[in-house]
């Protein structure tokens, strides 16, 4: 996985500065119907590389408020959120990049399914069988035409989103589950008809460009507005990986949490225009972006669900209350 690089220069490709004003109401598209592709209920975790993933998962555990969940003796460590998963983030021995997302699947079923569905469509995919401690066969990994490494595998499948249906820590920082990534990606196209058309995710809006080519594009597998988002660049590979918790004041708490205990914010707190979001953005012990967010938009309805079209030009769709995304977020 090649490292994180700059993505394109978004303040000229999007057209926002400190100076900006442009405000544009969001379009919307017409309701798309639901595919059935291969059965992706939500996020379950991320596993990145570490040169050193015992000291990334002390950092996470010390400044994060992550949980240790314990390590393997292949060197990987898992790390609990504060929700009902096993484990939301796991470190793996390597220099920098994402080995995997791994998304949710509600039963063996769905699984060979999908492996099913793979295969006919003639995707490579290697299947594991491993039982242990910390990882439950089976599984079912393949990647996207730009390479981007996806895992399916069983796990909880709730009816509402996970934070939701989690108690509130008494602690800060919380995350409670991981939720979302953000892939850099140079063919916006192919990609983006991977997504919803082989992964079967549902497009929840996008924010374009003047021309109307997408700069970001939202996908969701189930209720919570994105499990998946592209983002352009001259690159394929990792943007970010996020993780939520509570609420809006559990964002804030980890924010203050946070910078007391070291940990430099990148950006936020902020308000995304799409999904509506409140996120702080902020590295980990390795370097990789990483997100904690909240009262993220769900959607109760497919069917009648129009997918919101934002202007790259409308500041509101980095944030709505302002501000701007640092160099060092892009």
């Amino acid at each position: 996985m090649p490292d994180i690089a700059p993505v394109t220069d978004w303040s000229t490709t999007m057209s926002v500065d400190s100076q900006s004003t442009f405000l544009q109401i969001p379009q919307t598209g017409d309701p798309i119907q639901k595919p059935k592709g291969l059965g992706v209920h939500r996020t379950g975790h991320v596993t990145l590389f570490s040169p050193d993933p015992a000291a990334s998962a002390e950092y996470a555990v010390e400044k994060l408020g992550f949980l240790h969940a314990g390590h393997d003796e292949e060197g990987r460590y898992y790390l609990a959120g504060h929700g009902p998963d096993a484990y939301s983030l796991v470190y793996t021995p390597g220099v920098k990049g994402i080995e995997a997302i791994s998304y949710i699947v509600t039963d063996e079923a769905a699984l060979e399914e999908a492996a099913a569905t793979l295969t006919k469509a003639g995707i490579a995919i290697t299947r594991g069988n491993e039982t242990s401690k910390f990882r439950s066969g089976p599984t079912v990994r393949f990647q996207t035409p730009a390479g981007h490494p996806i895992e399916l595998r069983i796990g909880h499948a709730p009816n509402v989103p996970v934070a939701a249906s989690t108690r509130r820590p008494n602690v800060a920082p919380a995350p409670i589950a991981s939720d979302h990534v953000v892939m850099r990606t140079a063919d916006m196209d192919a990609e983006i008809d991977y997504a919803a058309t082989t992964l079967g995710l549902m497009e929840s809006s996008r924010i374009q460009l003047p021309d109307g080519s997408p700069l970001m594009v939202f996908f969701r597998a189930n209720k919570l507005y994105h499990c998946l988002a592209l983002a352009r660049s001259e690159v394929d590979g990792l943007h970010h990986v996020q993780f939520t918790v509570k609420d809006g004041p559990a964002v804030l708490e980890a924010h203050e949490s946070m910078t007391k205990n070291g940990v430099e914010v990148l950006w936020g707190p902020v308000r995304h225009g799409p999904g509506h979001n409140v996120a702080i953005y902020f590295r980990d012990h390795v370097g990789h972006i990483m997100e904690f967010s909240s009262e993220e938009e769900t959607i109760l309805d497919d069917e009648n669900y129009s997918p919101q079209r934002w202007s790259g030009g409308d500041h509101r769709s980095m944030d709505e209350w302002g501000s701007f995304p640092p160099e060092s977020f892009m």
